[in-house]
């Protein structure tokens, strides 16, 4: 059973999350903002900045409510060159 968070598009992230994890699917941040904008969200063409914010904070809203859901979103979303975006140095 998934938990649920207060905020609509973070409960959409992690239940997407989940599935596409429990296939051992990861997509891009580009594949996310065009299932997210398919869903009526407004991301916009030209960058991932405002998305890779809503990423983050869908990850840390769902650190406490459920550890799987939370670690699921750090798998699943990818750059644009398959890099884990949650460990970047720099």
């Amino acid at each position: 059973m998934i938990h649920e968070v207060e905020n609509e598009v973070f409960n959409f992230i992690g239940k997407l999350s989940v599935a596409l994890y429990s296939q051992g699917i990861q997509i891009s941040f580009d594949a996310l903002k065009q299932i997210l904008n398919d869903h009526g969200q407004n991301y916009s063409e030209e960058s991932n900045r405002g998305l890779g914010k809503v990423v983050s904070s869908a990850y840390d809203a769902w650190k406490e409510v459920d550890p799987v859901v939370h670690h699921a979103i750090a798998y699943t979303f990818r750059g644009k060159d398959g890099e884990l975006l949650w460990n970047k140095s720099g």
